[in-house]
């Protein structure tokens, strides 16, 4: 019997500025069931300008299933919030780690890191 490696996803953001959900992902994950969404979503009712909202204010991790889903049925665009451009990497592990420079994320995973050997 052979086994066939499951993959994970991860959601990063790809340009300068931040990790950031939309409006319209808050209320896809609100619509969801995502408790944190909807109390959010009540708080910014008054809120004038533009409010930055992560994972980590949702109680979510980058790799939710419910988040991807999110990002891949209202699209990468509708689902980045200001100064986000969310995007999805398909990974076969799972561990992974996101470095950060400027904002701009890359998803790293065990296969990824070229270690040194001390000799």
């Amino acid at each position: 019997m052979s086994y066939k490696k499951r993959s994970f996803y991860v959601a990063y953001n790809d340009c300068e500025g931040e990790f950031s959900l939309s409006r319209e992902a808050l209320e896809w994950l609100a619509d969801r069931g995502v408790i944190k969404a909807h109390e959010i979503l009540n708080e910014i009712e008054d809120e004038h300008g533009n409010v930055h909202i992560d994972e980590t204010m949702l109680n979510m991790k980058r790799h939710s299933s419910l988040l991807i889903l999110c990002i891949e049925n209202i699209g990468s665009l509708k689902a980045s919030g200001i100064g986000a451009m969310i995007r999805i990497r398909p990974i076969s592990s799972n561990r992974y780690m996101l470095k950060n420079m400027g904002g701009i994320e890359t998803v790293l995973t065990p296969d990824d890191i070229i270690w040194v050997e001390v000799e």
